[in-house]
Formats: structure tokens, sequence, C-alpha cells
């Protein structure tokens, strides 16, 4: 019997994560590190389902809810690993004291010696220096600027540092998402009310014509955003920020990649 799948296209949860991913791994957060996110992550959310289930959250129904094993849900719950808690990566790491060591030096530069010995007390020798000096260079955090030393790339630095305030309003708009897809496919009928969930979208428009098209719409969503945020404002209450739960649109564009492999 023949299997008719194509193996070559990920299964639907794998390409919904594809982009997920390629942000953490881009932030520079390791895989251990995302797992252990990732594994408090799905306990919040079983203690959450239970709740609105009116089920004790108890470790043994979050067992149950999550196939998780018992002892890692109480040590995320009691934080006994506390090495684990609110974690800050390896590369995150060797960049701060990078910056703490350029601060305190007139020259700005740092040599190889030192820059080695930064790396090995953080990565503790599990992965070469030479092969994380190499990744710093590749992503022009580090500029070589003899053969023994370097010295940081402080336009990059501002830009590492606007990149990381944009992603605090990605897991924003990326939880409301995905708290609408969650409320309309699973909460019960004739509660509350239903939230629109809209897509415009063409396979059919050359790529030479994106360019044109993407202004157009980005003009529209501009106009619609002005008429939104009036309509939200004339029902504003004189009260202090997040006095009651957040009600609001959230919109955006998007455009795949033409050499994006889907």
């Amino acid at each position: 019997m023949t299997n008719n799948i194509d193996n070559n296209h990920p299964i639907q949860l794998q390409a919904a994560l594809i982009p997920v991913c390629k942000m953490v791994i881009r932030f520079g957060l390791h895989f251990n590190e995302f797992v252990r996110n990732l594994q408090k992550a799905y306990i919040h959310a079983a203690e959450e389902i239970l709740d609105e289930s009116h089920i004790n959250a108890n470790l043994q129904a979050i067992a149950i809810k999550t196939g998780m094993d018992r002892r890692t849900i109480s040590e995320h719950k009691n934080n006994i690993n506390k090495s684990f808690t609110n974690p800050m990566n390896k590369m995150d790491m060797v960049i701060m004291q990078l910056q703490i060591y350029i601060a305190n030096h007139t020259n700005k530069v740092i040599n190889l010696k030192k820059l080695q010995s930064i790396i090995d007390s953080i990565y503790a020798k599990h992965i070469r220096s030479k092969a994380i000096i190499k990744e710093l260079l590749s992503n022009k955090i580090i500029i070589e600027i003899s053969e023994n030393e370097f010295k940081l790339n402080l336009t990059l630095q501002q830009q590492l540092v606007d990149i990381r305030l944009m992603a605090d309003e990605v897991d924003f708009t990326a939880k409301r998402l995905f708290q609408t897809y969650y409320k309309n496919m699973f909460e019960k009928k004739g509660q509350d009310i239903k939230l629109l969930q809209e897509t415009c979208l063409s396979s059919k428009i050359p790529p030479s014509k994106h360019k044109e098209v993407s202004d157009l719409l980005k003009n529209e969503l501009k106009k619609s955003s002005k008429k939104m945020s009036a309509i939200i404002a004339s029902y504003e209450s004189n009260l202090p920020i997040d006095t009651y739960p957040e009600i609001g649109v959230t919109q955006f564009q998007f455009n795949s990649n033409a050499d994006e492999k889907n």
C-alpha cells in the first residue's frame, strides 16, 4: 500500500512552529532552554484548561493532561532548579560580559586570550571558544581589528536593542493571535462573543507587483487603524491602564518569501 503523505512537507504543527523556532534561534536561545520554557508554558496552559473545566489543577491532573512526568511538573511549579528560572542564554551572557569589559577599558579593545577566557567561563569548555568566536564574527557582534584583537560592533548593539524591543511586541501579538484561535475553536456556543478572524491573500500576483500591492495594503491598514482607534477611544473610561481585560484588534501584513520552501 502506498503512503500518499508527502514527507517533504512538515505536518501542520511543525509548519506553524518553524517561524517561532527561527526567531528563537536568531535570539540565541538554545534548544534545552527553549524546551524548559515550553514545559513551563505547557503546565500553565494545562492549569488554565483544568480551571476552565472546574477541575483541581493538581500534579496528577496536570500530568494526565500533558503527559509530562510529575517530578518535572513539581520542579517547575516549585522552582526547585533555580538555574532554569528565567534563564539567560549563554550567548547573551558572553555579549554582556564583553560589554562590561569594553566599558571598563579606554581603548575599547579585547585581546584573543581574554575573549577566550570569557567564553570558557560561560560555556565551561562544552563548546570550543574558537567556534563561539566564529559565531560572534559571522553575526557581526564583534569585529576583528588585528590577528589577536577584537572590538564590539556598537552599531549592531543598538540594532539588537531595537530587535529586542520588537520581540516584546511579537510576544503580545502572538499571544493575542493564538488566544483568538483558541477562543473561536473551543469556547462553547452562546458564550460571550465570537472574535473575527479574516485573511485576504493571493498566490497569483507576480513578485514584481508585490511592493506595489504591499504599499496599497499598508495605506488601507493605516486608515483602518485610525478608525478603530477612534472607536476604542470613544468607549474608554477615565481609568488607569489594565483596569479591565484588553479588547481590540491587531493587524499585520504578510508576504511569503519567493525563495522560502513551502
